[in-house]
């Protein structure tokens, strides 16, 4: 509904950049502009025209009205508008009303009309600081000793009439934006929550294949004056289908994750380690060489080698084959991840429990 509103109303431009909680902003600003500004016109007009109520505040109503109406037209046609001024017209409405007298009659349904709208422009907690703020002048207004030509004197039943139904509707306004703020604050949290299973391996806690290209994505958004390239280190672990096959599936699971709390100690922040799948891990490093993706692969090698697993009474040693490669200035990601998928191969076929760094230069030469 809202953002058929925002279609109709309000320049759609105006929604690119602001968030939801702008957006439905001004949506109601927009619709508060338009209905009020045509609204408080017409009848300014129709009670000059009758001769119905002190000219003064007639006039000042109807100027208020082309003010709101203005505000729209800003809006719509610029997608620039105010809060602060909208929130000070509507104060001003409000205290005009009870300094005429108008609240014995209609003043009072516009009062009640304008709470809601407090609370769905500010939120249930800055609108009911907004609500209180103006409850409390109104109450020395209506019950304390005023001049006469400051303020009609009202009945005790109108004063009371008027602050109940103002007490009430506040009330209720408010606990319908708690609830509105409750609702879309979970609803934030189960969609960060289902965002975070969908980039996140459930069983190592680190990142999966959707994890690592959104990872690439926020890379590809660093500035032009990016320091270097990615380095790519593939590892698998050696003979970990016998692992499965003589104590089970969950001592495996149990590996895994092991491997992968020693792999992700072993980086920095802006690194990225990845189980690609089965006993498969991937080390993406940014910003780094060939030569120090190597080093810090030996390093892995010997960590997981001198690393002994204990599960009950079980003890635990493997080991990891590795590949690396590094992404050069001529060739793009998925190029390094094919060396180095190639060179962890290579490291199993020469005996595992190694590293193999892709050679470019052999690569040149056509060695490779």
């Amino acid at each position: 509904m809202e953002s058929k509103l925002s279609a109709l109303l309000v320049n759609p431009g105006l929604f690119e950049d602001g968030g939801e909680d702008a957006r439905r902003q001004n949506v109601i600003i927009a619709i508060l502009m338009a209905t009020g500004s045509v609204v408080i016109t017409i009848l300014s007009l129709w009670d000059l025209y009758k001769g119905l109520g002190p000219d003064w505040v007639n006039i000042t109503t109807l100027l208020t009205g082309v003010i709101a109406g203005l505000l729209y037209l800003r809006l719509r046609f610029q997608g620039k508008t105010s809060l602060p001024l909208i929130l000070a017209l509507m104060a001003f409405l409000h205290f005009l009303w009870l300094i005429t007298g108008d609240v014995e009659w209609s003043g009072m349904f516009w009062c009640l009309v304008m709470l809601p709208l407090y609370f769905h422009l500010l939120g249930h907690r800055r609108g009911g600081w907004m609500v209180l703020g103006l409850l409390l002048p109104s109450l020395w207004l209506l019950f304390l000793p005023t001049p006469d030509y400051l303020v009609p004197p009202y009945s005790a039943n109108t004063s009371a009439r008027f602050v109940v139904a103002y007490v009430v509707l506040a009330w209720i306004s408010y606990l319908i934006e708690y609830v509105r703020y409750q609702t879309r604050l979970r609803l934030q949290q189960a969609r960060d929550h289902m965002d975070l299973q969908s980039r996140t391996d459930e069983l190592t806690g680190l990142a999966n294949r959707h994890g690592f290209r959104e990872y690439l994505g926020a890379q590809d958004k660093r500035s032009d004056g990016a320091r270097g390239c990615f380095a790519v280190i593939v590892g698998d672990l050696d003979n970990f289908k016998r692992i499965n096959d003589q104590y089970g599936h969950d001592v495996g699971d149990i590996v895994l994750q092991q491997v992968g709390i020693t792999l992700k100690s072993m980086v920095r922040d802006e690194d990225l380690v990845t189980r690609w799948g089965g006993e498969e891990f991937l080390l993406l490093l940014a910003d780094t060489g060939q030569d120090g993706a190597q080093v810090l692969a030996e390093k892995i090698l010997r960590q997981i080698a001198d690393t002994e697993i204990h599960i009950d009474d079980l003890r635990l040693s493997i080991t990891l084959s590795l590949g690396v490669a590094s992404q050069q200035s001529a060739s793009n990601l998925s190029e390094a991840l094919r060396h180095a998928d190639r060179a962890m191969y290579q490291a199993k076929q020469q005996g595992k429990n190694r590293v193999v760094a892709h050679c470019w230069e052999e690569q040149e030469m056509g060695l490779v």
